[in-house]
């Protein structure tokens, strides 16, 4: 209790009624990866009564303010300097007066500025970076256009059809010659998945998945025989040998 009676009283430090001066340059590291920002430092400061010497006081004082405008600048790019600027002594103002290691800082001011040489190297940095990224974004574009080809554009030959019409009807204005809206609606209509072809199609696919090979071999026997019945010998022609082509996968 009597150490906490001490501290709540303990006599507040006084300072000088004169003020010292301290001027120096320095560069701030910026988020930019290998450039700086050249920095000058102003900055006015008393000392307490009971310090013994000046030269700690100078090196506590620079340290200080300089590690406001180091944070600072480590979050900006060198292409925002003066931004830069104006938040550092914002932040720098905001603390004053401002009591550290002994010493009271009444005034401190930072001026910042980038040279020719690394104001060209963020620039052609940003430039690059916006070029990568515009290209990255058309990659992504292209991809997406790509898999919407395969998996919707391209299943039938009718939505194909389709969407090579619309396409040139958008770019156009009207339909390209030749094109028979009725056939295409009939192809629609012939690819649709509910249409019973589709779905013979499909079940057929699973059934011959589920065949043998002997059975696959029976099979083709029978399709050629029924292709030559219906006078589609040109089908049947195109049948894969019984012993040629391997078998569906699932025998």
């Amino acid at each position: 209790m009597r150490s906490l009676m001490r501290r709540r009283f303990s006599p507040e430090p006084i300072f000088t009624e004169a003020a010292w001066v301290r001027e120096f340059h320095d560069v701030l590291d910026s988020a930019d990866p290998g450039l700086s920002f050249i920095a000058a430092f102003r900055v006015e400061w008393r000392r307490e009564m009971d310090r013994a010497s000046l030269s700690p006081a100078f090196g506590d004082t620079a340290r200080a303010v300089r590690g406001v405008a180091e944070r600072i600048a480590l979050q900006r790019t060198v292409l925002r300097c003066d931004t830069t600027e104006q938040d550092i002594n914002h932040e720098l103002r905001s603390r004053l007066p401002w009591r550290t290691c002994g010493i009271e800082i009444v005034s401190a001011h930072v001026s910042v500025h980038v040279d020719e040489h690394t104001l060209s190297s963020a620039e052609r940095a940003a430039r690059i970076g916006r070029e990568m990224a515009i290209e990255e974004l058309e990659r992504h574009q292209v991809a997406a256009r790509i898999r919407f080809m395969e998996e919707e554009i391209l299943r039938t030959p009718a939505k194909a059809r389709l969407y090579l019409m619309l396409e040139q009807t958008g770019h156009r204005g009207l339909l390209a010659p030749g094109i028979d809206v009725d056939q295409v609606v009939r192809e629609v209509q012939q690819w649709r998945p509910d249409s019973t072809w589709v779905v013979v199609a499909q079940l057929l696919h699973t059934f011959v998945g589920n065949l043998t090979s002997a059975d696959h071999q029976d099979l083709l026997h029978t399709l050629r025989a029924l292709f030559l019945d219906y006078d589609a010998k040109e089908l049947a022609d195109r049948l894969p040998s019984a012993h040629g082509s391997p078998a569906p996968a699932g025998g």
